[in-house]
């Protein structure tokens, strides 16, 4: 039997084996599976009956029928049971039945029960079924029927009707309020074609499309058309409302189209004359210079007009995104814009001042005033409002409360509110609107009655009417009164009062539809009124306003603001704009003026400079300016509203700030000192120098908080310092304080002296903190080695044999050594100040003073004999006095150190010596006239090589040329010997120029201009212009330094080395020549340079090539004269090319070295001295 009941077991199955199969079903299953044994009155039930009902299956199948049937609701249970019996006496199968069943709980449960009977020999012995609890669907279905039973009514009772088209048979079927509205009193089933011939001729073609949209599948068949009908029968003109929903098969045909209309006559015609109220308001409102917005907060899309954006980020841009007012909002007020939304989700009413920063960076206040709009929910979907610039406003109040008068009017919209009221009047169900409506909650609402909130005028009638619509006299009732809103004013509605009765037509509850008919009743009202405030606007406004009529723009109006502007009288009203103002001819205005008037584009003036004659002459003034289209009654363009601010001092104001901040800029960045701003709490670097840069060794950092940047600073006290200056606004500095920075990657020790100093904006307000250091680290190290030093030097002092002392850069002596005072007999105390001349002799006094004197004066080595009193036995004896000076590294004097020693004995011998000396300097003097003789001699020879030595080579070059020009045919194989008898020639010629060269750098030692390297490179790459192009060389080169020296010496230099990297070239790849500078101390100096001067710094200036390069081990004959590593064959030359550099650099107190490998390429490297250089 089980095998017919599941139909998909083969009938040979084995029984186990549909046994197991059936248990798994009842596990399976989350229904209350149960097996009635109709021969043994049991009942057996799967655990989905205790899941459903909460029964124990234990004591459930004992009773077997009477088991089940005791739980069955008692009014159901006779109908349960007798139709299980109908089933088994007519010999059925099926059986199935909804009724209620009790859960141990003692609730009932709805449960839909089916069973199957099994047969054997003609005798039922088993029923199997299963019991789905459905409460939960058929209350939802109960629900479903009494809604669309009160959806009934509410259609009803506010005068919508309801309509039906078959789009198979074009058949439209309609009520009697939708045959109202098209002016019919009779018809009810009519074609579709014929409806059409009821719509306003000028809206069937808009309506037909629509209705042909909404019955095709990818429309989704919504269908909402407003539209006007012609009143076929009652010839009255309606605007109507349709609106309905297409229903298509599952092949995507409609089968259905259906829905509801409405007279919407009233509406359309306030909202009509709403509209010119808004366009006025609007133009108002753009001419008073404020910007509109609206955000979609579903789609992320902003709507807004062009003086938002230029208010917002200062120009009228496009494709603004709906969060401009987080990406722009200056980080410091954006608290201020959370509050405000967060205040703005509980009122509906946005309102806050807040700065925002425009695309040029700069910062402006702008006034933000919106308001939210909401679903039903509560979940704003929508935000609307306007922005004002209020940076250099001072009257503002007045035009913000007008603004939010405009906004309120152009965009607050009625609605019909809904309520349901008992027999007594009493509130039992509102809609939102109806709470809108009148103030209060729908909780407060359904605590009131009716009556109470209506006036007392409107009372008695209200009454009498309401208790014959409850009587069932009359089904309902209109009605014009007065409630009062929750805040006492009053408010006028049309009531639409309709009886809701049940199948035994007793009155359940009454219906009220509510239209807030203020706007209908006060429309004329509000709109004189804004006309008014509108006329009143421009004669009041904070801003110029003035009225152009026609396009020969006569002037019409004009507030006191504008004719300030113009600088003319009321005389000019009435006379073209051009007549009355002469000096706008030729400016452009007039052509912008008539360029929107031909196109009804309003256009917008944003700084704009003009010449005015104001004042008796002729003023530049600039001006934020709109020219807006008026528009005549019949929509073309009748004038031109004019509004404008003159913002001359804004605009020279601001252009001082540019310069003001530019040269801020500059000035952090040329600073001779370390510097950067920490901008907010969070201490953002912003500009700081290339010096801090190089500081931090952490590359461009701008943009990122302090801590961020460099979080080796953790644990250090500079962070905690920054708070607390950004906090107390207390400037703090700090001399030699040391610092742990990871510095290109490694963690190192510095010394800095710095200030943090606050810097506030015009409010007062800290905003930034400025950081200016000095890296000190040097001075600190050398100090401390110093002082190590002068304890080692005090030491040495005191071990050597010579009396010594030290003394200041002005004099003051500071130390004597023992030795002093064991000779002298003086203490330190006699000594200092001029306590020392005691001990020199009387005579040598004045000799040995001025020296002092004039040594430290000059920084010249003081060097003086004179006699010292011996203090044991007052005999004066000859002494030795040096003193050298010790200079910092900027070569001011620090110290002095001196010694005194004993020359006595060698004094004894100053005749004979002096003797000796006159005989050698007249041996000298004979010396020195030679020499001037040998230089003479020189300069002639430079003067025979440039002159009397070239004219022959030029001749041979000459005469060779004529040769081979007219001759060669009969020279036949001496051609070959006239072109190598040249060739020689020309090296000759260039040996003799190169010499010459050395020659002149040997004797040339003008070294004190300050010359510029990169100019140098420049015009010796000018010069070999050709050759660079002919080699294809790629030549880079860096920013050389200034240096002192002779600028034709230095070009000589750098165009040797550059011929060299080019001559010497690779033939198989194209020559790439680097020229770049650095620089490096003295000690870092390469063991085998010996610059000719010694200071404490070098530049480092190296050309390097990736040419055919050298071995090394012949770095010390390339700078010699005539020492050639190739043949001529191979490169052309006269081997003085790399001496001429050695000498150049040389003369200019430096040393020039080269690296190479064969194959590799060579780098020459130059080492000139930094020296202070004088400027004119």
């Amino acid at each position: 039997m089980l095998n017919k009941l599941e139909g998909n077991l083969p009938l040979n199955t084995d029984l186990v084996t549909t046994s197991e199969l059936f248990e798994l079903l009842t596990k399976a299953t989350r229904d209350a599976v149960w097996h009635w044994d109709l021969e043994t009155n049991s009942i057996w039930w799967n655990e989905g009956y205790t899941q459903l009902f909460g029964y124990d299956l234990k004591g459930e199948d004992a009773d077997g029928f009477e088991s089940w049937s005791k739980h069955v609701h008692p009014d159901d249970k006779e109908g349960v049971v007798s139709g299980i019996q109908q089933v088994i006496d007519q010999g059925g199968k099926n059986w199935s039945a909804e009724y209620r069943f009790q859960r141990a709980d003692g609730s009932h449960a709805i449960v839909l029960d089916r069973g199957y009977i099994l047969w054997r020999d003609g005798k039922a012995i088993r029923m199997v079924g299963s019991m789905q609890d459905v409460t939960e669907q058929v209350m939802l279905q109960q629900a479903r029927i009494e809604s669309e039973e009160r959806l009934r009514f509410a259609l009803q009772s506010a005068q919508l009707g309801t309509w039906e088209l078959d789009p198979q048979t074009g058949v439209v079927k309609w009520d009697r309020r939708c045959q109202e509205l098209c002016g019919l009193t009779d018809e009810n089933a009519i074609g579709y074609d014929r409806t059409l011939d009821f719509i306003h001729p000028a809206d069937r073609e808009r309506v037909e499309k629509a209705v042909q949209w909404a019955l095709n599948p990818e429309s989704g068949g919504s269908y909402d058309m407003s539209f006007r009908t012609i009143g076929v029968q009652d010839k009255k003109l309606r605007w109507v409302r349709f609106i309905g929903q297409t229903h298509f098969s599952d092949a995507g045909q409609p089968h259905r189209f259906s829905g509801v209309a409405e007279d919407i006559t009233e509406e359309v015609l306030a909202k009509e004359k709403a509209a010119l109220s808004e366009q006025q308001a609007r133009i108002a409102l753009e001419g008073s210079g404020s910007g509109s917005f609206m955000v979609n907060l579903l789609t992320s899309e902003i709507r807004y007009s062009p003086a938002f954006a230029r208010i917002l980020l200062g120009d009228e841009s496009e494709n603004i995104r709906w969060n401009v007012f987080v990406e722009h909002i200056h980080p410091e007020d954006k608290p201020i814009r959370d509050k405000a939304h967060q205040l703005a989700l509980r009122t509906g009413t946005i309102n806050y001042e807040a700065r925002f920063i425009w695309t040029d960076k700069s910062i402006h206040w702008v006034k933000i005033i919106g308001q939210y709009q909401f679903d039903t929910n509560r979940k704003p979907t929508a935000v609307t409002g306007i922005i004002l610039d209020v940076t250099e406003q001072t009257e503002k109040a007045r035009a913000l409360r007008e603004a939010e008068e405009r906004f309120s009017i152009a965009f607050n919209n009625t609605s019909t509110g809904i309520a349901f009221v008992d027999t007594q009047a009493n509130f039992t169900l509102v809609n939102e609107a109806y709470t809108r409506l009148l103030g209060y909650s729908a909780e407060e609402l359904c605590a009131l009655n009716s009556f109470e909130l209506t006036h007392p005028e409107d009372r008695p009638w209200n009454r009498q009417l309401f208790e014959e619509v409850v009587q069932g006299k009359r089904p309902y009732f209109n009605l014009v009164k007065r409630y009062f809103h929750k805040d006492s004013s009053i408010r006028w509605v049309q009531l639409n009062v309709t009886r809701v009765a049940d199948a035994q037509d007793e009155t359940q509850s009454i219906i009220i539809i509510a239209h807030d008919i203020n706007e209908r009743v006060e429309a004329e009202a509000k709109l004189r009124a804004s006309e008014a405030r509108i006329r009143n606007i421009i004669t009041h406004a904070p801003v110029a306003i003035g009225i152009l009529n026609d396009r020969t723009m006569v002037v019409e109006t004009a507030n006191k603001s504008m004719l300030e502007i113009w600088g003319k009288d009321d005389s000019i009203i009435g006379l073209p704009l051009i007549k009355a103002l002469p000096e706008l001819e030729g400016q452009g205005f007039i052509e912008l003026l008539e360029e929107v008037y031909d196109s009804g584009v309003a256009h917008y003036g944003t700084e704009t400079l003009a010449l005015l004659h104001r004042k008796g002459k002729m003023e530049q003034g600039y001006f934020n300016f709109v020219y807006a289209p008026i528009y005549k009654s019949e929509g073309d363009v009748g004038g031109i509203m004019v509004v404008a601010t003159e913002v001359t001092e804004q605009v020279k104001a601001k252009i001082a700030l540019q310069e003001s901040e530019q040269r801020f800029r500059n000035l952090i960045a040329q600073a001779p000192v370390a510097i950067s701003l920490f901008v907010g709490p969070d201490m953002v670097i912003d500009m700081p120098n290339e010096a801090m840069l190089k500081f931090w060794g952490k590359g461009d950092v701008t943009g990122m908080p302090l801590a961020e940047a460099l979080p080796e600073l953790k644990g250090q006290p500079f962070l905690e310092i920054l708070d607390n200056v950004y906090t107390t606004g207390v400037e703090y500095s700090s001399q030699e304080a040391k610092a742990e920075l990871l510095v290109d990657g490694k963690l190192g020790t510095y010394y800095f002296n710095f200030t943090y100093k606050p810097i506030r904006n015009a409010a007062g307000e800290i905003y930034a903190i400025m950081d200016m250091a000095i890296d000190v680290s040097e001075q600190v190290e050398a100090r401390r080695l110093i002082e190590a030093n002068e304890l080692r030097f005090r030491t040495l002092l005191e071990a050597i044999s010579q009396m010594t002392w030290t003394n200041t850069s002005e004099g003051e002596f500071t130390f004597f050594n023992q030795r002093w005072y064991e000779y002298t007999g003086l203490n330190f105390d006699q000594s200092k100040s001029h306590g020392w001349q005691a001990a020199v002799h009387p005579d040598d006094w004045g000799l040995t003073q001025s020296t002092f004197r004039q040594s430290l004066a000059t920084g010249a080595i003081f060097a003086v004999e004179n006699r010292y009193r011996r203090g044991a036995d007052g005999m004066y004896r000859w002494h030795l006095n040096r003193a050298l000076p010790i200079h910092d590294e900027e070569g001011n004097v620090l110290l002095w150190v001196g010694t005194a020693t004993d020359i006595h004995e060698q004094k004894q011998l100053a005749v004979s010596l002096e003797e000796q000396i006159e005989a050698r300097t007249e041996q000298l003097m004979a010396s020195n006239y030679d020499l001037r003789r040998s230089n003479e001699n020189l300069e002639k020879f430079a003067y025979i090589a440039s002159h009397d030595l070239q004219e022959p080579l030029r001749k041979i070059q000459s005469f060779g040329d004529i040769l081979k020009a007219q001759y060669a045919d009969e020279l036949g194989d001496g051609v070959d010997y006239l072109e190598r008898m040249q060739t020689a020639a020309a090296r000759m010629s260039l040996l003799i120029k190169d010499l010459l060269t050395f020659s002149r750098i040997s004797t040339r030692q003008e070294m004190t201009a300050s010359v510029n390297l990169n100019h140098v490179i420049a015009e010796v790459l000018d010069t070999l212009e050709v050759a660079v192009e002919q080699s294809g060389a790629q030549i880079q080169v860096a920013t050389l330094p200034k240096v002192p020296g002779d600028e034709s010496q230095l070009r000589q230099l750098f165009q040797n080395l550059l011929s060299n990297s080019l001559k010497f070239k690779r033939s198989e790849m194209v020559p790439v020549i680097q020229v770049q500078a650095g620089q490096v101390k003295a000690q870092e100096l390469p063991a085998s340079v010996r610059p000719g001067r010694v200071v404490a710094n070098y530049h480092q200036i190296k050309v390097s090539d990736n040419g055919i390069g050298f071995d090394e081990k012949y770095i010390d004959r390339i700078f010699q004269v005539f020492q050639r590593l190739h043949t001529r064959n191979e490169f052309a030359g006269t081997g003085i090319g790399l001496a001429i550099c050695e000498k150049v650099v040389a003369n200019h107190g430096g040393a020039i070295t080269a690296t190479s490998k064969p194959g590799q390429g060579a780098t020459f490297i130059i080492y000139l001295p930094i020296v202070p250089m004088e400027h004119p």
